[in-house]
C-alpha cells in the first residue's frame, strides 16, 4: 500500500519536481563556483594524463552498447589511472583531497540536505490535512532546524557511505578472478543496491517524525531506527524495489536522451523517496492521510509507538 501511494501522491505533487529542479540548478551554481579554483587544474593534468580521454571511452562504450563488463574494466581502468596519478603528483593529490573534503563531502551534502525538511513539511500538509503549502516559504521558515537535522543527518550518511565504498571497490577484486569475472557487475551492482536500500531504510521515519511529530533531531533518529528494526523486512523490500526502479529509471532515461533527461528524473526520484518515507511512516504508526482527496487508513499495527503528548 506504501509504495502504491507513494506513486498516486507523486503524480499528484508532481509539481514538486519543478521546485526541486530549480533548488538543484541553484545548488549546482554554487558548486561549481566554489569548484573551479579545484576544478581547473585537476581538469589540466586529467587532461594531459589522457583520464578524459578515458572517460569518452567510457561514454562511447555505454551509448554504442557494449556489455556491461566492458564498462566496469573502463572504470576500473580510470580508477587505475586516477590512483597512479595521485601517487606522482603531490600537488594535484592536495588539491583533491581538500575539493573532495570541503566541496564534496561537506559543502554539496550541507546544501542538498537543506530541501528534505521543507518537502517534508510540504507533503505532511498535503497528506495530513489536504493542504496546500509552498515549499519556497517552508524552505526559508526551517532553515535553522534544517541546518541542524542536516549536520547530524551527515554524521550517518558520511559513515555509511564510506562503508558502502570500501565495499564495492574492494568487489572489484572479482573482476581479476576469471572464473566469476562475468558475474562481477552484477555483483557489485547487487551489493550496491542492498546497502543503498539498508541505508534508506534505517532512516526512512527520521525527517517524518521530526515534522509530524515535531520530534527532536536525536530521538526522531532512534525512533527511525526502532521502526525499521521492527518492520525491517517490510520496509526493507519497499526500498530495494524503489532503488532498483529508480537506478534503472535514471540510467534509461540518461542513456536515450544523452543525459538531459536527468533534469527530470533526478527530481523525480528525490521527491518519491520523501513520499514513499512518509507514506512509510503513516502506514507503519497508524495514522490516517490523504491520497487524491481520499483518506486511507492504514490497519492498525502492533509496532506503532504511541503519540507523544504536545
Amino acid at each position: 500500500m506504501a509504495f502504491k501511494n507513494a506513486f498516486k501522491i507523486l503524480i499528484e505533487k508532481f509539481g514538486l519536481v519543478w521546485m526541486l529542479l530549480l533548488y538543484i540548478f541553484a545548488l549546482a551554481v554554487i558548486l561549481v563556483s566554489v569548484s573551479m579554483a579545484f576544478m581547473i587544474p585537476i581538469y589540466r593534468a586529467f587532461l594531459n594524463a589522457g583520464i578524459i580521454e578515458q572517460c569518452t571511452v567510457l561514454f562511447s562504450s555505454i551509448t554504442g552498447g557494449e556489455s556491461i563488463n566492458r564498462w566496469f574494466e573502463i572504470i576500473r581502468e580510470i580508477g587505475g589511472s586516477v590512483s597512479q596519478l595521485l601517487k606522482e603528483n603531490f600537488s594535484l593529490r592536495l588539491n583533491s583531497t581538500l575539493w573532495l573534503t570541503l566541496v564534496v563531502v561537506f559543502a554539496y551534502r550541507f546544501l542538498l540536505g537543506l530541501y528534505e525538511l521543507p518537502l517534508i513539511s510540504v507533503l505532511e500538509g498535503a497528506m495530513s490535512s489536504n493542504a496546500r503549502i509552498g515549499f519556497g516559504g517552508q524552505l526559508i521558515a526551517k532553515l535553522g532546524k534544517s541546518s541542524r537535522f542536516t549536520l547530524v543527518k551527515m554524521l550517518y550518511t558520511i559513515l555509511f557511505d564510506a562503508t558502502t565504498a570500501g565495499i564495492v571497490y574492494g568487489l572489484f577484486k572479482l573482476l581479476d578472478i576469471a572464473e566469476i569475472s562475468v558475474f562481477a557487475p552484477f555483483i557489485i551492482m547487487f551489493v550496491f543496491i542492498l546497502m543503498t536500500a539498508l541505508r534508506y531504510t534505517l532512516i526512512a521515519m527520521w525527517s517524518p517524525k521530526i515534522i509530524v511529530d515535531d520530534g527532536k533531531i536525536f530521538a526522531s533518529f532512534g525512533f527511525s531506527v526502532r521502526q525499521a528494526g521492527k518492520n525491517f523486512g517490510s520496509i526493507f523490500a519497499y526500498f530495494l524495489v524503489a532503488w532498483v526502479l529508480i537506478i534503472a529509471f535514471n540510467i534509461f532515461v540518461g542513456l536515450f536522451t544523452l543525459g538531459v533527461g536527468l533534469l527530470i528524473s533526478i527530481p523525480t526520484s528525490m521527491l518519491l523517496i520523501s513520499i514513499l518515507n512518509m507514506t512509510l511512516y503513516y502506514g507503519k504508526n497508524g495514522k490516517r492521510y490523504y491520497v487524491d482527496g481520499a483518506i486511507v487508513t492504514p490497519p492498525a499495527t502492533k509496532n506503532a509507538e504511541p503519540e507523544e503528548v504536545k
